[in-house]
């Protein structure tokens, strides 16, 4: 039996092929709705995934807010700063704080505090959003599928 290490040297380039394939996809179909700019893309998804973070932590919390209706309460989501948002993009600070505030002007994000930033959740509903939700969920099952077909050991992972 191979170990971990061994396995990952072998399956490296075909899991970040597969990875980077994923990912595109996931960018453009983003980016469709924010007028093509993958800059605003990142730090959309960025502070969707920050402000969503409660429900990696309790697999409770994730199974009740996994369907498609679903959208987490703002009172359980985590705001997240726009210099914490930077540094976590490794972008300039001006330019995160220019995306954001195109952000807020489409109705995308808010100011929920001084420093806190959340997804608005009307557009989280929105059919375009849904539909985006659907097109993830199938992306990632393709994903996972094309990984299985490949050799890769999804459990050690």
């Amino acid at each position: 039996m191979r170990s971990r290490d061994e396995l990952r040297r072998t399956q490296a380039r075909a899991v970040a092929r597969l990875g980077g394939d994923y990912t595109l996809r996931t960018m453009i179909a983003v980016a469709a709705g924010l007028d093509h700019d993958y800059a605003l893309s990142v730090v959309y998804i960025a502070i969707l995934q920050a402000n969503l973070a409660p429900l990696t932590e309790d697999p409770a919390l994730a199974a009740r807010y996994a369907g498609l209706d679903a959208v987490m309460p703002e009172d359980l989501r985590r705001p997240i700063s726009v210099h914490a948002l930077a540094g976590s993009l490794h972008m300039p600070y001006e330019t995160t704080r220019r995306c954001v505030g195109r952000l807020i002007e489409k109705g995308f994000v808010k100011r929920v505090s001084r420093s806190g930033i959340l997804t608005c959740a009307d557009k989280l509903t929105e059919p375009g959003q849904k539909r985006l939700v659907e097109q993830q969920y199938q992306d990632t099952l393709r994903l996972v599928g094309q990984l299985k077909r490949g050799g890769i050991d999804l459990e050690g992972a």
